[in-house]
């Protein structure tokens, strides 16, 4: 078969005759990706921004055709049309019981498709992948339902939904702010504004650096406010999201300084090093923050009934390219691109 390898930053290739994955459990399925969503990190580490790893095959957030299925695999049948976590978990340890996935105390933490440094699972941009923990790690997209607006929902969209929906649960109908900044993360940023409007904020309040982002977010029917520098505060809001990546930390000090009191900030940034916050105004204000990697097989059933209601549109977020050319849209990715094969284009 063949795969999509991450040779090094800025470096794609397609390798042909990769031996095929089989089943190694009764509890595992071997799944055909036919859309592939490729992350906010991944675009970071073709960047550069992240430290070198040996090559491995690259994506983590799919949609895929089932193809075989293990004897313990239920609920799901040869041809189904699958999204699957990118989060490697059991669905059976105390952990996952207690809604951790990410926590599972069967693989560990970080056990991941697609890194090459969160153990060897491989990646979605090939033919076929194994899939452990089948029941678990996928969820049968709705009929109808497009692969290409779902491709994310098995980490960035379910990262975004996890910014916004328990504030929104909380206080239904309250403002929203979002603080993109200088845009690490921003397709989790533009999809965290379009869930927030889904789920009945009554205003969504975007904050970027970026015009191009900012006509995107326009185009999601929020506010967008270009910020060139952080400031201090914006205002004062239950609901705050920080998806900066920002290691400065002044534009996480502005999602925590604007967040009410006891109100909820949560930060999707990818922050590998220290970043400073303002511990003095979280504690006069009970700000409750919330980080760290998003227990996606809890969000994924949440998202996936968003996108079947056609609550949320993802399409103005969306840069669909064909499959085989995945390796010249990887040069200079957008700030969302889905890879799909032919047949869901």
């Amino acid at each position: 078969m063949r795969q999509l390898m991450a040779m090094g930053p800025g470096q794609m290739e397609w390798h042909d005759d990769v031996p095929e994955p089989v089943l190694l459990t009764a509890s595992d399925a071997l799944v055909r990706p036919v859309a592939l969503s490729i992350c906010d990190a991944d675009v970071a580490y073709l960047q550069g921004k992240f430290q070198t790893r040996d090559p491995f095959c690259f994506g983590h957030e799919f949609v895929a055709d089932v193809v075989s299925l293990g004897d313990e695999v239920s609920g799901f049948a040869v041809g189904d049309r699958v999204v699957v976590s990118f989060l490697i978990a059991c669905g059976t340890c105390r952990r996952c019981l207690q809604g951790l996935p990410a926590a599972c105390l069967t693989v560990g933490n970080k056990a991941a498709f697609g890194f090459g440094i969160f153990g060897d699972w491989g990646g979605a941009g090939c033919d076929l992948i194994r899939v452990p923990y089948a029941a678990t790690m996928m969820m049968r997209l709705p009929e109808g339902m497009s692969a290409t607006d779902a491709a994310s929902a098995g980490d960035n969209l379910s990262d975004a939904f996890r910014c916004v929906a328990d504030g929104l649960a909380e206080e239904p109908g309250t403002p929203v702010l979002i603080v993109a900044g200088d845009g690490e993360t921003p397709s989790v940023s533009l999809y965290a504004a379009a869930l927030a409007r889904a789920l009945g904020s009554e205003q969504v309040d975007y904050l970027d650096s970026d015009p191009s982002r900012l006509a995107i977010a326009e185009a999601l029917g929020v506010n967008a406010i270009e910020m060139a520098k952080a400031p201090k505060s914006y205002g004062s809001y239950f609901v705050t999201a920080d998806t900066s990546g920002d290691v400065s930390g002044a534009w996480l000090s502005t999602a925590l300084r604007s967040t009410a009191p006891y109100g909820r900030c949560t930060s999707c940034g990818v922050y590998h090093r220290s970043a400073p916050v303002p511990l003095g105004t979280m504690y006069s204000q009970g700000v409750r923050f919330m980080t760290g990697w998003t227990n996606v097989q809890v969000m994924m059933p949440k998202v996936l009934a968003l996108l079947d209601e056609r609550r949320v549109n993802v399409k103005p977020i969306h840069t669909i390219a064909r499959w085989d050319d995945a390796v010249d849209a990887l040069k200079e990715p957008p700030w969302k691109l889905i890879l799909a094969r032919d047949e869901v284009m």
